[in-house]
């Protein structure tokens, strides 16, 4: 089992790509999942979201699919970090309009945490081991945002040149413990990876484990590459990442996230599950 001889076990529910642009869809996806973690017992101590929890540029439906995936993630009594996806960028893409209703959300509510707007990454400590969350981002005043791994709009403004990477990779390596990165986008050597993560690597040697979306599992369109391959390696590297993604199951088939678990804070086992069959479909040991 995995847990410690104190009994120490936190299990994470890891999320991305709801991606829905229907709030009836969008309800009727999450609450199906909700509904099977609880079905079954599955106690979630804490939930990382990865992106593309919201899709489309419609303002009203993105407050209203908002609203839906606070108020169904509130039924597992555990806190939410959210990171945004590239389609949290599509209203600032499409109409010039900052509106991130989740985000925003997310900051009112008393123990869930995200980022800054305007900032590529955030982190919080779980036991000895630090988890930095890695996502899109944008000007407050959305004069620049990030993409599919790349900068748009007044990108001479954009403030996180190559070496801000290199300093969260060097404030990672003097982490005196495991690191795990959560984020929307895969690494280098990942499916649908994101160029702007590429000055992290070569990784420090105690970061245990990447988690990521983006690349919906069996998406044989946009996720060409092995599309069902959930591990897939890093560039120059021994260790895996894994992909997570999707919530949906319009664009691929089946509804897919994953649970982590920690012992006494070290990652150790994750395993995906299919909410609409209701079944473990893999599991990788860490």
């Amino acid at each position: 089992m995995d847990r410690s001889p104190d009994g120490t076990l936190t299990r994470i529910w890891v999320h991305s790509d709801l991606q829905l642009g229907t709030p009836a869809l969008a309800r009727e996806t999450v609450h199906r999942a909700v509904d099977d973690l609880l079905a079954h017992d599955l106690k979630i101590d804490a939930i990382w979201c990865l992106g593309d929890a919201l899709c489309g540029s419609d303002l009203a439906g993105l407050d209203e699919i908002a609203r839906i995936n606070v108020g169904e993630i509130k039924r597992l009594e555990a806190p939410l970090y959210y990171v945004l996806g590239n389609h949290e960028m599509d209203a600032l893409r499409k109409l010039g309009i900052p509106h991130f209703p989740l985000h925003k959300l997310v900051e009112e509510e008393p123990g869930w945490r995200t980022g800054a707007i305007d900032s590529f990454y955030f982190s919080e400590a779980v036991g000895r081991t630090l988890v930095v969350f890695l996502g899109d981002h944008a000007a407050k005043d959305g004069s620049w945002w990030t993409t599919n791994g790349a900068v748009y709009g007044d990108t001479a403004h954009y403030p996180y040149p190559v070496d801000a990477y290199r300093r969260l990779r060097a404030a990672m390596e003097r982490h005196d413990g495991p690191v795990i990165i959560a984020s929307h986008y895969a690494l280098p050597g990942g499916q649908r990876a994101s160029d702007l993560l590429a000055p992290l690597l070569p990784l420090p040697k105690n970061v245990c484990l990447h988690l990521h979306g983006h690349a919906h599992i069996g998406d044989t369109v946009f996720n060409a590459e092995n599309p069902w391959q959930r591990a897939n390696p890093i560039t120059g590297e021994t260790r895996m990442q894994y992909n997570i993604s999707a919530l949906e199951s319009v664009r691929s088939p089946g509804s897919h996230s994953g649970i982590l678990n920690l012992v006494s804070g070290i990652p150790t086992r994750l395993r995906i599950r299919c909410h609409e069959k209701g079944e473990w479909v893999d599991e990788f040991a860490i």
